[in-house]
């Protein structure tokens, strides 16, 4: 039974990332482009990120307000363009760790 439920569970969370992905494909974002920039380990990942990385973000999010101010979407032959949607991930796993030794350290 906790078999089942498990690949319910799985199957469930496949199906809603596919459904985000595909909303956030409409107007040209990625998933981690939505993260707060108020937890300190989402600001040490995105300082960390290159330079180019980061106006790129910048970009997709004022064209993104830009789309939905117009009640429009980016043009079908643009979305899924955008790479991999989870970015920004590994950085902030990274300066969670970092953060989380350094306080353990104290």
């Amino acid at each position: 039974m906790a078999r089942f439920l498990q690949r319910v569970w799985k199957w469930g969370m496949e199906a809603y990332s596919k459904r985000i992905f595909k909303d956030l494909d409409k107007y040209g974002l990625r998933y981690d482009d939505l993260l707060i920039e108020t937890d300190p380990d989402v600001i040490t990942a995105i300082n960390r990120l290159p330079a180019r990385e980061r106006a790129l973000r910048q970009m997709r999010l004022k064209r993104a307000l830009d789309i939905e101010l117009k009640h429009s979407y980016i043009p079908v032959h643009m979305r899924g363009k955008q790479g991999p949607h989870r970015y920004l991930t590994p950085f902030i796993e990274q300066a969670r760790k970092e953060r989380l030794e350094k306080e353990n350290n104290l």
